[in-house]
């Protein structure tokens, strides 16, 4: 019998805030663990390979000086207008516990959010991964018109059952890293599928890597057109594109 963690993190969405009662106060507990057990003994449960590699790894302790991350998020697909828009982490003082002091720009201009102090500050995490993961939530509601809670519990489950994945290689500046690929489908065994509609067979990839800072290379979302298979419905990607120490670039896109 599998036992699924509750997991916890205090952000607030990348994207428009759909659900109403997220307007009315900051988020509470969600999808994802950053450097909170949750309701478990950490020593005594087993983790999942995705819980392990998204929540509980310590994503930030390969970087060990000053450092901005820069990643690429581009919407597409026939359902909706798309946009490209950029999310900067930087990473600005290692502290003697180990952990970090972060600053996060998660888009730009009017499509900037908010981002709580909790996860920016003495950190271990990417919180790239958690914010972005948020706002899927509340996509999920505003295009089913669904409760944002029922998502986040399907993705949590989906994640806490996932020990699958496979080896990939990541092309950045020309030089190449081995990575991990994660992949899930939160909604694909749930009762009623019918009432997600269109949206019930959207599928995630997250591709994780050792070898770059912050260990997340990219996120991955689409949901296929059944009508259509040569163009998806919607399709996210947020991927890491350049890396900067300093004033010295050491990582750039490849164009």
């Amino acid at each position: 019998m599998i036992r699924y963690l509750a997991i916890v993190i205090i952000l607030f969405s990348p994207f428009s805030v759909y659900a109403e009662d997220a307007k009315k106060e900051e988020m509470k507990p969600q999808i994802g663990s950053m450097n909170d057990s949750g309701l478990v003994d950490p020593e005594e449960y087993e983790f999942s390979n995705a819980e392990s590699k998204l929540w509980m790894d310590k994503h930030l302790l390969n970087i060990e000086q000053a450092v901005r991350l820069h990643y690429e998020f581009e919407k597409t697909g026939s359902y909706e207008e798309g946009f490209i828009d950029d999310v900067y982490l930087d990473i600005v003082e290692i502290n003697e516990d180990g952990t970090r002091n972060a600053t996060l720009q998660f888009f730009t201009e009017e499509r900037s959010q908010k981002v709580s102090p909790s996860n920016v500050d003495k950190i271990t995490g990417n919180p790239v991964i958690g914010i972005y993961m948020q706002g899927d939530v509340y996509e999920m509601s505003r295009l089913t018109e669904g409760s944002w809670k029922y998502f986040h519990r399907m993705i949590k489950l989906a994640i806490a059952d996932n020990n699958e994945s496979e080896p990939v290689i990541i092309v950045l500046a020309g030089k190449e890293y081995q990575g991990e690929k994660i992949t899930l489908y939160p909604f694909e065994r749930i009762p009623k599928k019918s009432r997600l509609r269109e949206f019930s067979d959207k599928r995630y990839e997250f591709i994780m890597s050792e070898e770059i800072p912050g260990k997340l290379y990219q996120i991955w979302t689409v949901i296929n057109d059944p009508e259509n298979p040569s163009v998806p419905l919607m399709e996210e990607k947020l991927t890491l594109v350049n890396v900067e120490f300093s004033s010295e670039v050491v990582a750039k896109k490849v164009d």
